[in-house]
This record gives C-alpha cells, structure tokens and sequence, in this order.
C-alpha cells in the first residue's frame, strides 16, 4: 500500500492517512496526471481491506473529478466543501480570548469532547486516537479549549500539516452544546488561528466547511480568511 500512495504523491496527491482511513486531497488539478491517478485510486481501493482501511476519501475540483471514470463511478459523491485560506506573513495586534491547552490523555479532555461531538466517550476516543496516528508530533499539544469564566465553551485543535510549506490547519473545532447560538464561533476559530500564526509558527492557514455550512463560511471571513472562487467534490469509498 505504501508503494501505491507514494505513487499518488508523485501525481500531485496530497494524503492524510490514520489507521482506518485515508483521505486523498488535490485542491489544484493544473499538474495532475489524471488517467495515472485514476489508476491508482482503484488499485488502493482494491487493496484496503488487507490493511485494514475503513474507508478512502477523495476530495478534488470537479475539473478533475470528470477525468477520473473508474474513481467517479467506483466512489460515492457526499457533498461539497468550500476553502478558505489566510496569509499569516503580516503580525497583527488583536484581541485573543482566554483558552487552555490540555492533554489529550486526561479524562476531562475525552469527557468534554464527547459532550461537544454528542457521542459517546469511546467515538470521541477513537477520534483523538486517530488525530494522535495522523500527527503523531503535534497531537498533545492541539487540544484547545475556548474558556469565559473559567468555563470551557469549545473545543478546536490547531496543527500544522504534514508535508506541506508550514500550512496550518484545523483539525476540528466545536462549541459545546450549551453555548451554540451565543456567537462564540468567531472567537473559537479565532484562538486556533492565533496559535497557528504564533506558537505553531505557520505560513499561512487553509481550511474547509461543507458548502451548506453559512455561519463556519461567515465566521472564516470575519477572521480575514478568503474564500476560494471553486468548491471541492467530496467522494467516499467505504470497505
């Protein structure tokens, strides 16, 4: 399986890989080898049970999308998503909100997550079990959590992403249930954002929400992040 993904490396696929899933990103189709990279999808699709994968993603243009006739027809379109992205070149002087770092190991951690997700405690541990195998240098210090009063209000975790020129993202964000409707968004994505740019020392920022998803776009723009002119086809494939 490795030979094969790093196959789809040197077609110009970015891949995000954890124990259970791979998920297969091309945001720009200019340099693509298209018939080679339809290739290879179907023979990593073909191969994932004997590794153990639960699922592959595939998330691309739709100028891509139509080139690729084995992928488009094997796999499952589940929805749109639009990115954003920021510049982090320029220091700017604003207003943080409180927030603590905590340890993805400790009990409150995994007990506040899955109050925030509305899963059970175990879905919420198989989530940081898959962050940690994703990133296995940085996880410990994502978990993020948006505090007024000593409160926690939400959760968002920052990285930077692997092999890529210092772009940062975020993993998840998430505010808790009692506080959504209450305007904290803007102040959570804020906080990730700001330990992008200063403690986890990225060039700039990309991220993603589901094209239907109105207040993440609206809070993206309020931070000064730029929606990108197309959207991304998001497909899946599930073993």
């Amino acid at each position: 399986m490795e030979e094969i993904i790093n196959q789809l490396k040197n077609v110009g696929v970015h891949i995000i890989k954890n124990d259970w899933d791979i998920l297969l990103e091309v945001h720009n189709d200019k340099l693509i080898q298209s018939s080679k990279m339809d290739v290879l999808i179907m023979e990593l699709i073909s191969k994932m049970k004997n590794y153990g994968i639960e699922r592959i993603s595939l998330e691309c243009p739709k100028t891509l999308l139509d080139k690729l006739i084995s992928t488009k027809q094997k796999m499952r379109i589940v929805g749109e998503r639009v990115i954003f992205i920021k510049d982090f070149s320029e220091q700017r002087e604003i207003f943080i909100p409180s927030y603590e770092v905590w340890s993805i190991t400790d009990t409150k951690s995994l007990l506040f997550l899955s109050e925030v997700m509305g899963n059970e405690a175990n879905k919420a541990e198989k989530f940081l079990m898959s962050m940690k195998s994703e990133l296995p240098t940085q996880a410990e210090k994502m978990y993020t959590v948006y505090t007024l009063n000593n409160e926690p209000i939400g959760v968002v975790f920052p990285h930077i992403e692997p092999e890529t020129n210092k772009e940062g993202r975020i993993f998840w964000i998430g505010i808790h249930p009692k506080f959504i409707g209450k305007g904290y968004g803007k102040n959570l994505h804020l906080i990730g954002l700001y330990r992008l740019q200063n403690e986890f020392k990225a060039k700039s920022y990309l991220g993603a929400t589901k094209i239907e998803n109105i207040p993440m776009r609206r809070i993206m723009k309020t931070n000064g992040c730029s929606e990108q002119k197309d959207a991304l086809i998001t497909l899946v494939f599930s073993s």
